[in-house]
């Protein structure tokens, strides 16, 4: 046989043997990413199923929450009358932090800004005459409160079933691309280990690869939980009845680590300083002048806005009123929230410093996703402090 018939033989073998373990690969991932973008159907699937259940779920993907929430916020509007909005600093807040007579679904969306809040509030009270409250953060550790603008008029709707996934406006090529990518493999590899560990590992692979969902299950606490996506699968991680997550993917900051990350947090390149000092610490005006409208709006149908500025890591806010470059322009943020919400007679929970109110570094994920056990701290003493309630500017 000559050279160049064994070299074309060799890359023959070499071919279906690349063929014969890629294929599967690439046909495997690519089928766990068409399906982690969920789409319209996913969204509406789960929404049905915790209006059933009452259960912990969500639709993927976990970084659009909007069409699952759309979902759950107009299917509960009509037993609700307090709206809860932000980002995801904002999802540890719970039914269970309110007067019985406030019944609350907890909208915050993954990286939802104030502007976009400010839209949605307006949205919903000009279309919704059964709400009477709405809970907003001002959220300055991440800009929100600075940005420059005005909001938009937002068109809230549930999502319907068929409307695309994001995916579909990707070319294929540069899906399968992805498909083979070494993160999506070893991603796989992780999957393909944990079936072969099942119990069963044939219903773990039909759960995985085939189902429009895992099977039901129980979280700790005794909630049934679904899961919609391929990821975290089992543990619970997704939005409860009420609209609060659970946070179950991540972990809480333990104390030993906290110290670092207000170090980090603290110097002049963070975003919590980048924030401070581009602004000067000064609010859009515009943003305040729109709450306050909304204000007026929510208190002449009996009820009101409740304002809040969501907790921080314990430690860190003081050391960013201690530091020379972020001191004054936060202080600066503090006064004119005070005078602004005195002026319109409004309170605003000035949970920035937490540890005020005893919360503590484990119950945080990072330094600024707070638990629901620090929210619950906080708001627990503002409404049983009945004399600061009366007073109007920034309560702590």
């Amino acid at each position: 046989m000559s050279a160049d018939r064994q070299h074309v033989r060799y890359v023959a073998i070499f071919g279906v043997v690349a063929a014969v373990v890629l294929l599967p690969v690439l046909a495997l991932n690519y089928t766990l990413g068409v399906r982690s973008l969920g789409g319209g159907d996913a969204a509406v699937q789960a929404s049905q199923w915790q209006r059933a259940t009452r259960g912990v779920t969500y639709a993927p993907p976990l970084s659009d929450s909007r069409p699952f929430k759309s979902a759950r916020l107009f299917d509960r509007l009509p037993e609700i009358n307090t709206v809860s909005f932000g980002s995801s600093t904002a999802m540890g807040v719970t039914q269970g932090m309110f007067p019985a007579d406030m019944k609350m679904y907890n909208f915050a969306q993954t990286g939802n800004s104030l502007l976009t809040v400010i839209a949605e509030a307006e949205f919903l009270q000009r279309r919704q005459a059964g709400l009477k409250w709405f809970v907003i953060p001002l959220d300055w550790a991440l800009g929100f409160l600075y940005e420059p603008g005005e909001p938009g008029r937002e068109a809230l709707a549930p999502p319907t079933s068929g409307q695309r996934a994001a995916r579909s406006s990707v070319p294929l090529a540069q899906q399968l691309q992805d498909a083979l990518s070494l993160p999506r493999v070893k991603n796989l590899f992780g999957i393909i280990k944990n079936i072969a560990r099942a119990p069963s590992p044939a219903a773990a692979f039909r759960q995985m690869f085939l189902q429009e969902a895992s099977d039901d299950y129980r979280c700790a606490d005794g909630t049934p939980a679904r899961d919609f996506d391929t990821i975290f699968r089992g543990t619970c991680t997704g939005f409860r009845y009420d609209g609060s997550a659970t946070f179950a993917n991540l972990e809480p900051v333990p104390a030993r680590r906290a110290e670092a990350l207000i170090a980090s947090a603290v110097v002049a390149s963070s975003k919590y300083a980048a924030a401070l000092t581009k602004s000067g610490g000064e609010p859009n005006p515009v943003i305040l002048e729109r709450i306050a409208a909304l204000a007026r709006s929510m208190q002449a149908r009996g009820g009101g806005v409740i304002l809040f500025m969501p907790p921080l890591l314990p430690g860190l806010e003081r050391a960013l009123l201690n530091a020379p470059h972020t001191a004054a322009q936060l202080q600066r943020t503090k006064q004119i929230l005070d005078a602004w919400a005195r002026a319109h007679d409004l309170i605003i929970i000035d949970g920035g410093q937490c540890e005020r109110y005893g919360c503590v570094a484990h119950e945080f994920v990072d330094e600024h996703h707070a638990l629901p056990e620090c929210y619950t701290r906080i708001f627990t003493r503002f409404w049983n402090d009945r004399r600061a309630r009366a007073r109007p500017g920034l309560w702590k």
